[in-house]
C-alpha cells in the first residue's frame, strides 16, 4: 500500500468506517485535495511515527483528545471520544479515563473549557446509549439541614432491600437513602467494564443529588461488603460529603490467592450463570442456623441473587477483586466504625481489623454473625452503628 492508502486504513481504524466514509463521500472539488492531505500527512506522517514508541494508539487519543480539549475545538474532541468509546483493540477508552482527562483539563485549561468538554462527553455518551446516572434511589423523610441524613450502599450481588430492618429498627429520627449499584436492583444495566472508583463516583453523585441538592449536609454513609468498600473510597476521596463511615463485613484490599478466587467466580459465571454461584454466596452471607430458621427470607435473597445479569454481577466483581485502599485510607479523617462478623467466612475478622488498623482513630466491633450482618442481625447493627453515631459526634 501506498502512503495514502496506509494513512486511509489508520483513520478509518482510529475514528471508524462510518466517520471515514462520510467525510470520503462529502469530498467535492473544494475539499477533495483537503482530504488526501489530511489523510496522508496527518494519519500516515504523523499518526504512524513508529520511532515514537512511547505513544501507543490509546496515547496519542488522549494526547489528540488534551489539544481538542485546551484550544475549544468541541466538535473534534466529540469525535475522538466517541471513536476511543466505540474502538475494539487496546486503545479502547473508558469513560474513566475520559473524566479523568476533563478533570486534568479543569487545571490546565480551565474550568470553563472543562465544564464544555464534560456537556459534550455526555452527549456522546447519551449518543452511545451509555447513560451515567443510571441508579435507582429511595429516600425516605425529609432531607433538612438540621436532620442527620444516611445512606447505606448494599453488597454485591443484593439490591436495596438488604437494608429494610436497619431502616425500620432506625424509626423516624432520620432521613434514610437507599441505592441500588449499577447494575444491580432496578438501576440499568452497564455498558462496560467499571472500576471501584466508579461505584464511588455513583455513591458520591447520589448524596449531591438526593441530599445536598434538597439542602441537607454531610451524610453518615454505611456500606456491607462491596458498600464498606465504596465506603472507604467514598471518605478518602470525598470527604467533604461524609460526617462519618461505617465498614461492616468488609476488606480494603485482597491478596493474590483471594483475586485467583474471584477471577474463577467470575469464569464460572460467564460459562455457567448465576444459579452456578447461588448455594456458594448463600452459605457464605447468612449463617446455617439463620438460614434454617428463616426459609421465606432465604428464598427472598435466592431471588434477588438469581435476577442479576451475569455479566453487570462479573464486572463488579471484578471491580472488587481490584480494590486497594491501604494508602488512601490513612488519609481518613471523619470518624469510622468498622463492623466484623464472627462468623464470617467471604471477610474473615483479620480483614476487618486490618481496615479499623488503616484509618486514624476508626473504631471496631464485632457481630455474632456471617457475611451480611446487617440481614442476619438487624437490631444488633443498628445499636452499633447508633451508638457509633452518638459518642462521634
Amino acid at each position: 500500500m501506498n502512503e495514502f492508502e496506509l494513512g486511509l486504513e489508520n483513520r478509518r481504524r482510529i475514528l471508524g468506517d462510518a466517520w471515514v466514509s462520510q467525510s470520503m463521500g462529502g469530498a467535492d472539488a473544494l475539499s477533495a485535495e483537503f482530504q488526501t492531505f489530511i489523510t496522508r500527512h496527518a494519519w500516515f506522517d504523523v499518526w504512524d511515527r513508529k520511532h515514537a514508541s512511547a505513544f501507543d494508539d490509546k496515547t496519542r487519543r488522549l494526547v489528540v483528545l488534551a489539544m481538542t480539549l485546551g484550544l475549544g475545538r468541541y466538535e473534534e474532541f466529540s469525535l475522538h471520544a466517541k471513536a476511543g468509546l466505540m474502538s475494539n483493540d487496546n486503545s479502547r477508552l473508558t469513560v474513566d479515563d475520559l473524566r479523568e482527562l476533563v478533570m486534568q483539563g479543569a487545571v490546565y485549561c480551565g474550568v470553563p473549557a472543562a465544564n464544555t468538554a464534560m456537556h459534550a462527553l455526555r452527549s456522546v455518551l447519551k449518543e452511545l446509549g451509555q447513560s451515567t446516572t443510571p441508579l435507582a434511589v429511595t429516600v425516605r423523610g425529609a432531607v433538612r439541614a438540621d436532620r442527620p441524613t444516611l445512606v447505606f450502599s448494599h453488597a454485591l450481588g443484593y439490591d436495596q432491600s438488604m437494608w429494610a430492618d436497619v431502616v425500620a429498627a432506625l424509626g423516624s429520627d432520620y432521613a434514610t437513602v437507599t441505592y441500588d449499584h449499577r447494575g444491580q436492583g432496578q438501576s440499568v444495566r452497564t455498558t462496560g467494564e467499571f472500576s471501584m472508583d466508579t461505584l464511588v463516583d455513583d455513591a458520591a453523585s447520589v448524596i449531591l443529588n438526593h441530599v445536598f441538592a434538597k439542602g441537607g449536609g454531610p451524610v453518615h454513609f454505611v456500606g456491607v461488603s462491596m458498600g464498606g468498600m465504596v465506603a472507604q473510597g467514598l471518605a478518602a476521596r470525598y470527604p467533604h460529603l461524609v460526617k462519618s463511615i461505617v465498614v461492616a463485613n468488609s476488606a480494603m484490599r485482597y491478596d493474590e490467592a483471594a483475586i485467583a478466587l474471584w477471577r474463577a467466580r467470575i469464569d464460572t459465571v460467564a460459562r455457567k450463570g448465576m444459579s452456578s454461584v447461588v448455594d456458594m454466596a448463600l452459605a457464605r452471607w447468612l449463617g446455617e442456623e439463620f438460614r434454617a430458621a428463616n426459609p421465606s427470607l432465604v428464598a427472598k435473597v435466592m431471588t434477588i441473587l438469581l435476577a442479576n445479569d451475569a455479566t453487570d454481577y462479573s464486572r463488579s466483581c471484578a471491580a472488587v477483586a481490584a480494590i486497594n485502599f491501604s494508602r488512601t485510607n490513612q488519609r481518613i479523617r471523619c470518624p469510622a466504625l468498622v463492623i466484623a462478623g464472627a462468623r464470617d467466612e467471604a471477610t474473615p475478622p483479620q480483614l476487618s481489623n486490618d481496615i479499623a488498623a488503616s484509618i486514624p482513630g476508626a473504631k471496631l466491633a464485632t457481630l455474632d454473625a456471617a457475611h451480611i450482618s446487617a440481614v442476619e442481625c438487624p437490631d444488633a447493627f443498628t445499636q452499633q452503628i447508633t451508638e457509633f453515631w452518638k459518642t462521634s459526634g
